[in-house]
């Protein structure tokens, strides 16, 4: 389930707030907007979408509030205001509502719109800010923001776990898919002990080169490294490019596979600190149970994932530890837990120089490609017993075919439909 979808107005876009109400989805303007009805629609089909915070309409959204819902009333001019009963709130926003102090919320985002404290709309502000804060039920946090990105290495993997996994044991409420309390602790005792993937630049570079290209794979435990892990990328995967860090836990004949947006720095300095205590550095933006036997391809959400975990079964690649800074250590020691498994994969290093390239072969042999390649997977009749004189039928993942020098040409995936048994036999002999 995609946990980033952002709703806005068509009509006048906005970015809505929503709630269920049974099976009915709820859509709502910040301010009732009387002149048009809400028109929900993605955000992503609008330019310039206004997604900002409720309160000062300066920052960018982190938590959305749950209120009852507000309505001031002008008794002089018999006009009524109805406001909504969820609030996009921004961090800054956000230390004034934990703190009670709807005073200082009023007096920041009054300056915010250059509202002087003696104006009508000043008094209509305090009012509703303390409607807000005293009225407040709850907050979840936010996963539709799009935050700048954070450059994320090996050695900071070990705290960002550790930011994930308290966000998930903490108090406050995620998206209903993944906010079930017992599931949220089970996900996080899981975490605490799988290892974590770092892939480095030249592997990231490969990995969004050939992504959207990549033909359905199927989930197996072949394919995936281990049967649990944490994988970042040093910057953002996919297309867009969103997709920052990804965990997968086992779950009943497959996993639980959740993708993360990283969240850069895009606050004042002051606030940085909090956040990173509180949230840390990964916010869930997919959230699904992935079957095993079930095909993806790239263009699914998580399609830069399995193109990474093809590449490294297609032995592309290889893991190394990851030197980690010797506080990391000591700090795990004193709390009586196991050293953090970090583990950073790079293309293998080329053990010989690449050959020079040979004159274009004669009409009478096989051509080598010039690049690259996807072949995609199918079934290869394996010999084997006495002699090889058995044929057992075996699956072959999609693969990328070619020397590694060779440069990488885009949808030439290569449709391996079948052949005569002595075609395959003929193939698994030279292959």
């Amino acid at each position: 389930m995609n946990l980033a979808t952002l709703t806005a107005c068509a009509t006048c876009h906005q970015a809505l707030t929503e709630h269920q109400d049974g099976e009915t989805i709820v859509y709502r303007h910040p301010v009732t907007d009387d002149r048009h009805d809400v028109v929900p629609i993605d955000a992503g089909q609008i330019q310039q979408v206004f997604h900002r915070c409720h309160t000062c309409t300066v920052g960018l959204p982190v938590w959305n509030y749950r209120t009852g819902l507000i309505q001031i009333g002008d008794l002089a001019a018999g006009v009524v205001a109805t406001y909504t009963d969820r609030w996009h709130v921004c961090y800054r926003c956000t230390q004034f509502i934990e703190a009670d102090d709807s005073e200082a919320l009023t007096a920041h985002c009054a300056a915010a719109m250059l509202w002087s404290p003696r104006s009508d709309e000043y008094t209509i502000l305090r009012t509703l800010h303390r409607g807000i804060i005293l009225g407040r039920e709850g907050r979840t946090l936010l996963t539709t923001t799009d935050w700048p990105p954070a450059r994320l290495t090996a050695d900071m993997l070990p705290k960002i776990r550790d930011r994930l996994t308290g966000l998930l044991r903490g108090p406050a409420n995620l998206p209903a898919p993944i906010n079930n309390p017992g599931q949220r602790r089970a996900l996080a005792n899981q975490l605490d002990l799988v290892p974590m993937y770092w892939i480095n630049q030249e592997f990231t570079d490969l990995v969004n080169e050939v992504s959207a290209d990549q033909p359905p794979a199927t989930a197996t435990d072949d394919v995936a490294p281990t049967p649990a892990g944490l994988l970042a990328w040093p910057e953002p995967v996919g297309s867009p490019r969103h997709l920052a860090a990804v965990s997968w836990t086992p779950h009943a004949h497959g996993w639980h596979v959740i993708g993360y947006r990283s969240v850069g720095s895009a606050l004042d300095d002051d606030l940085m600190p909090a956040l990173r205590h509180e949230i840390g550095w990964l916010v869930p933006i997919h959230a699904e149970f992935i079957a095993s036997g079930t095909t993806l391809d790239g263009h699914h959400p998580l399609g830069p994932l399995i193109t990474t975990w093809l590449l490294i079964n297609q032995q592309t690649a290889e893991a190394i530890p990851a030197k980690l800074p010797k506080g990391t250590i000591k700090a795990y020691q004193r709390n009586q837990r196991p050293a953090p498994d970090v583990r950073i994969v790079r293309i293998k290093p080329r053990s010989t120089p690449p050959p020079k390239r040979t004159q274009p072969a004669s009409p009478r042999t096989r051509a080598k490609p010039d690049h690259r390649f996807w072949v995609s997977g199918h079934k290869r009749q394996q010999p084997y017993g006495p002699g090889r004189s058995l044929r057992r039928t075996i699956d072959i993942q999609p693969f990328l075919k070619g020397d590694e020098d060779l440069p990488i040409k885009m949808s030439t995936t290569v449709r391996v439909l079948g052949s005569r048994a002595t075609d395959t036999d003929r193939s698994t002999e030279n292959g």
